[in-house]
C-alpha cells in the first residue's frame, strides 16, 4: 500500500510538473501582413546635376511579421518584397526584398536578445542618405547579426553586452566607388536609475571594418556618456557625448560624438527629433563621419485626417580627407496628408523636395536637386492570432 502510494503521489507530482511546463510555454501566434501600391513622379530621379530626367514610377510592396509570444519571450519574422517598376527605363526596375528575424527571452536577472537579416535592395533607396551616390543604380546585399546579453544587478542598475556585424556588398558598384565593407563590432553598456524619470549610462564601443575588394581597414574605439529623461506619460528626450579615437591606414584621427533625441506620442499628435554625429561606415569600405539631423510630425486634424510633416539633413565627411573625397551632403523635406479611410485602408499624399551636395571641382556638377509627388495606398488586414 504505501508503495502504491508512493507511486501516484509521483505520478501526481510528474502530471503537475508537465502542466506547469505546459503554462510555461503557452504561446499566442500572430501574423500581421500589409500590402502598400505606391505611386510617384519625380522630377531628377537619380539626383544628377546634369542632364535630369523625370519619370513616374509604382511599387508594391508586400510585408508580414510573424510572431511567437509568450511570458518571457518572443520570436519575430519578417519578410519583405518590394517590386518597382520605372517609366523611364527598364534598367532601373528592380525586386528588392529582406528577410529579419529575431528573439528575446528575459528572466529575473538575465535577458537575451538576438537578431539576424539579409536584403537586396536596388542602391536608388539604400544609399541615398548614406553614400549620396544615386546617379548609378547598382544593388547593395547586406547580412547583419548581433547579440545582446543583459544582467540586472539591482532594480536601478544593468548592464548590457552587444556584439554585432554587417557585411555589405555592392556587386558591380566599384566603377562608381561602392566596394562594400565587412564591419564587427562590440559595446558595453552600464545603466543607473538615478530616478523614476533619470537613467544614467556610461558605454564603451569598438568596431573594425574592412574592404577586402580594395584592402582599406580602419578601427574606431569610443566612449560616451549618456543622459535620459521622462518628461511625461507621452514625450522623452535623451543626450549622449563621447569621444572617439580613429585609426585609418596607419593615420590616426581624434574626435566627438554626441546625440540630442526626443519623442512625443499622444493621442492627436506624434513627433521625433534627433541630432546626431556618430562614425559609421560607408559604402566606399571606411569609417566615415556623419551629422544627421531628422525631424519627423504627424498631426491629427479632423477625426480621419492627419497632417505630416518631415524633414532629413545628412553630411557625411572623411576622416582622413586623402582617401576617398567623401563630403557629401543631402537634405530632403515633406510635407502631406494620411486619410483612414477604413481602420485598415490609409491614402497617404506627400510633396517632396530634395538636395544634393557632391565633392567636384566642376562648379555646375556640385548640386543637385528634384522634387517630387507620392500618392500611397495601405491596406492593413485583420492579424491572425491563436493562442495555444
Amino acid at each position: 500500500m504505501s508503495n502504491r502510494w508512493w507511486l501516484m503521489r509521483r505520478r501526481l507530482l510528474a502530471l503537475a510538473a508537465c502542466g506547469a511546463c505546459h503554462v510555461a510555454v503557452a504561446a499566442e501566434w500572430a501574423m500581421q501582413p500589409t500590402i502598400q501600391w505606391y505611386f510617384d513622379h519625380d522630377s531628377n530621379r537619380q539626383l544628377t546635376p546634369v542632364n535630369e530626367e523625370a519619370d513616374n514610377a509604382a511599387w508594391l510592396t508586400i510585408d508580414a511579421l510573424l510572431k511567437r509570444a509568450t511570458e518571457t519571450g518572443e520570436v519575430d519574422v519578417h519578410p519583405l518584397v518590394e517590386i518597382q517598376r520605372f517609366s523611364g527605363g527598364s534598367a532601373l526596375n528592380s525586386t528588392n526584398g529582406s528577410l529579419q528575424l529575431s528573439a528575446m527571452n528575459k528572466g529575473e536577472i538575465y535577458s537575451y536578445s538576438a537578431s539576424a537579416g539579409y536584403s537586396d535592395n536596388s542602391t536608388l533607396i539604400s544609399e541615398l542618405a548614406n553614400t549620396g551616390i544615386v546617379d548609378a543604380s547598382t544593388r547593395q546585399e547586406a547580412a547583419t547579426a548581433s547579440v545582446t546579453g543583459s544582467r540586472e544587478f539591482t532594480e536601478r542598475q544593468r548592464l548590457d553586452l552587444q556584439a554585432s556585424y554587417a557585411d555589405v556588398k555592392y556587386p558591380n558598384g566599384e566603377p562608381v566607388g561602392l566596394v562594400g565593407y565587412r564591419d564587427p563590432g562590440i559595446s558595453t553598456t552600464y545603466a543607473f536609475a538615478y530616478s523614476p524619470q533619470t537613467t544614467l549610462s556610461a558605454i564603451a564601443s569598438g568596431s573594425r571594418a574592412t574592404a577586402p575588394e580594395v584592402g582599406f581597414e580602419s578601427h574606431d574605439a569610443g566612449v560616451r556618456i549618456a543622459w535620459a529623461y521622462i518628461l511625461s506619460p507621452t514625450t522623452n528626450v535623451s543626450a549622449s557625448v563621447g569621444i572617439t579615437r580613429t585609426n585609418i591606414e596607419s593615420e590616426e584621427v581624434s574626435g566627438s560624438t554626441w546625440a540630442l533625441k526626443s519623442t512625443h506620442n499622444s493621442e492627436l499628435s506624434q513627433w521625433s527629433f534627433s541630432l546626431t554625429r556618430d562614425i559609421v561606415p560607408s559604402g566606399f569600405g571606411l569609417l566615415i563621419r556623419r551629422d544627421e539631423l531628422d525631424l519627423s510630425v504627424i498631426r491629427s486634424v479632423a477625426p480621419r485626417l492627419d497632417a505630416t510633416l518631415s524633414a532629413q539633413a545628412a553630411h557625411n565627411s572623411d576622416l582622413v580627407a586623402s582617401f576617398t573625397n567623401d563630403n557629401r551632403r543631402y537634405v530632403t523635406g515633406a510635407a502631406g496628408f494620411n486619410w483612414h479611410a477604413a481602420p485598415q485602408w490609409v491614402w497617404s499624399f506627400t510633396v517632396r523636395a530634395s538636395e544634393s551636395r557632391i565633392p567636384t571641382d566642376v562648379a555646375d556638377l556640385q548640386v543637385a536637386s528634384g522634387w517630387q509627388t507620392v500618392l500611397t495606398i495601405l491596406w492593413t488586414p485583420l492579424p491572425w492570432t491563436k493562442s495555444r
